[in-house]
């Protein structure tokens, strides 16, 4: 790094915060006040045009944590495949045939998760 790179960084990072705290000071100043007490409907929540009824800490199927959870299995599976694809032509003439075979034994134990998940029901939408 360039002599007195640190520097410009800590400059840009100063005036960063300076420029944030400056904007919010003139929001919470220039923008108009509301009453709570006059407008109790501003306060209320608000979705797809329909008036809320009852409590939002009802219960929730656990087929959304599984699909969640299948879905952050599979992102991170492919965040450490596609590295190791784009490195593969390097790595053969090191590592070789161990290289692929550790990811091929990577990538059955994901198909076996997925199979288990598809078998015991969880993939199915209730």
């Amino acid at each position: 790094m360039q002599e007195g790179g640190y520097f410009i960084i800590a400059i840009a990072f100063v005036l960063t915060l300076v420029s944030v705290y400056l904007m919010l000071w003139m929001v919470n100043k220039i923008a108009p006040k509301h009453d709570p007490k006059k407008e109790p409907a501003r306060n209320d929540v608000y979705e797809c045009g329909e008036k809320t009824i009852g409590d939002a800490k009802g219960p929730i199927h656990i087929q959304y944590y599984f699909v969640i959870l299948m879905f952050t299995v599979f992102d991170v599976s492919i965040a450490l495949i596609i590295p190791w694809a784009y490195a593969f032509r390097s790595m053969i003439s090191s590592y070789g045939l161990m290289s692929f075979i550790n990811v091929m034994i990577f990538l059955a134990m994901m198909l076996i998760g997925l199979l288990y998940a598809i078998k015991k029901g969880y993939m199915d939408w209730r």
